[in-house]
């Protein structure tokens, strides 16, 4: 099953904001493909202010580092990811999202789609 992983990595250093998110984003990686997933794309949408100061291990967040990352895994697999995501201190806030793939077999990424949906208009 396709599912796309949104999250907002923290910025400790705003020098090197993307060393951190290459970090998490390998850690990420390692832990799908070590479970016999496949990772489909890697979409970086770079450092943003958030909309709401966001708390996390007692500590305030104003700016993070946001990316997607589209894979294919196992249910089981997918609720442990997201249970180690919720659980790292570098990450303040992850969601992951299951796309139907049952209509088109290349969905692409969430803002290859909103780009796509503006275009034919």
């Amino acid at each position: 099953m396709y599912y796309e992983l949104f999250a907002i990595a923290r910025i400790t250093d705003p020098v090197k904001t993307s060393k951190e998110a290459v970090k998490i984003a390998s850690t990420i990686g390692k832990l799908i493909l070590n479970n016999r997933g496949v990772i489909r794309d890697i979409t970086s949408l770079g450092a943003r202010p958030l909309p709401k100061i966001m708390s996390k291990e007692q500590e305030r967040h104003f700016q993070g580092y946001h990316f997607l990352m589209g894979f294919d895994v196992s249910a089981n697999v997918q609720a442990q990811l997201l249970r180690t995501l919720r659980s790292d201190p570098r990450i303040l806030r992850a969601n992951i999202m299951k796309h139907d793939m049952t209509k088109k077999l290349n969905t692409g990424t969430s803002v290859q789609q909103a780009l796509n949906s503006i275009q034919n208009q």
